[in-house]
């Protein structure tokens, strides 16, 4: 298929600027910059934003993709700091939206018109997500629409790990929250709320921005027509100090800042229990994890946030799995 504006098909297509983050990822990059390439919607661009590589991935990435525009920086902002740099970027050079997308993606020729034709066609829609499967089973879902539960604090992906056999996921609907995987963001929406919080490093950053578009009246739209393939596991290994501890304190401050009264505090405390519960069970299996969860509880409740103050792997923050809902 090929975009044709909603209202008139006079008018020029939207401009969206599509982010990417790399982190010593190239083949993960050149994959999704490949199937970009591919796209059918007339009037995008590509930015890379190499976030700290070390091992010339970034260069690589220059000289096989010159039309791609490269962003340098040369410390690891985080998934945050790094897609904030590339969104700046591109509202200055006059993006009508702004496509955050995870680097081990592949993408559906139509996918970006899907988006952009539902985005359009309602003023009070503020941001856009594709149905997401695995790469790996390419017809099991891994996204399709966010559920929030802010007495509970937590979110979760709907119909995740089901195979996509029924129409049960197949309308367009408003959501709870678009991942971070894939998000579609209108300009406006961006000049108005700001950028994704940059103190979060990474996680709970896409449910937070959410949240902050919800409360200023703009709708988070599910667009099932729209497809993304994504490299991630349905198994998941042990977790990380890393994100074991920044899931914790970001989860702390999303009920914090975003449960209203007067279920904020049942909400709150709720919360540290599930923390509190799972650091007990951590210390029998693994000290370091139990420290983790502690230290990212006692981080939130100094208000101490950004990046881990021990040393960052280097596998993380290319990419975020989904948010922790426990």
């Amino acid at each position: 298929m090929s975009f044709e504006h909603p209202m008139s098909t006079d008018l020029r297509p939207p401009k969206v600027s599509i982010v990417l983050l790399n982190l010593n990822g190239y083949a993960d990059t050149s994959d999704c910059i490949k199937s970009l390439e591919q796209i059918d919607y007339p009037n995008y661009e590509v930015i890379v934003v190499d976030n700290g590589s070390s091992d010339g991935s970034g260069e690589r990435l220059a000289g096989e993709f010159p039309g791609v525009r490269m962003i340098v920086s040369k410390n690891n902002l985080g998934f945050t700091g790094g897609n904030n740099l590339g969104m700046q970027d591109a509202l200055q050079r006059g993006a009508d939206y702004v496509l955050l997308l995870n680097n081990d993606t592949v993408v559906d020729r139509s996918f970006l018109s899907h988006l952009v034709r539902v985005a359009e066609s309602d003023p009070s829609i503020g941001l856009v997500g594709p149905k997401i499967y695995y790469f790996s089973e390419p017809e099991r879902i891994w996204y399709a629409g966010g559920d929030v539960n802010l007495v509970a604090g937590a979110c979760d992906h709907a119909g995740k790990d089901e195979l996509d056999t029924n129409d049960r996921f197949s309308r367009v609907a408003d959501t709870g929250f678009i991942t971070g995987c894939a998000f579609l963001v209108k300009a406006s929406v961006l000049r108005h709320i700001g950028l994704l919080d940059d103190k979060l490093f990474v996680y709970w950053e896409d449910t937070d921005f959410c949240e902050r578009a919800r409360k200023q009246g703009y709708r988070r739209v599910f667009v099932p027509q729209s497809h993304v393939w994504h490299k991630v596991s349905r198994t998941c290994g042990k977790e990380s100090y890393f994100t074991l501890y920044l899931s914790t304190r970001n989860q702390l401050n999303w009920v914090a800042t975003h449960a209203p009264y007067p279920i904020k505090p049942f909400a709150l405390v709720f919360t540290l229990a599930k923390k509190t519960a799972r650091m007990i069970v951590q210390s029998v299996r693994n000290k370091e994890s139990a420290v983790a969860v502690a230290v990212g509880i006692w981080h939130f409740a100094r208000g101490i946030y950004g990046p881990p103050r021990k040393k960052m792997p280097q596998s993380m923050v290319a990419q975020p799995p989904p948010p922790l809902a426990t």
